[in-house]
């Protein structure tokens, strides 16, 4: 999928689904700025998030990550 922006500002939600609003299944996205926008500045991504359903695996439900431990890397810096 490839998306054009003209001006953007503050946060664009990009859906992830197919033509039968299915989760799209993949293994990396990529996020590529193809050119700078007015006069040439500086593109800045502050922070991307990227939201998944929670589906059920072959050993059942994942738990909740509810502690420090999981909290603390539970989002890349």
């Amino acid at each position: 999928m490839q998306l054009e922006l003209v001006e953007p500002s503050g946060w664009i939600h990009v859906p992830l689904t197919d033509n039968h609003k299915k989760p799209t299944r993949t293994f990396m996205i990529q996020i590529a700025v193809l050119a700078n926008h007015q006069n040439g500045r500086d593109t800045h991504m502050r922070q991307i998030k990227i939201y998944t359903p929670v589906e059920e695996s072959s050993i059942g439900k994942f738990p909740r990550c509810t502690t420090i431990d999981f909290m603390m890397y539970r989002s890349i810096r």
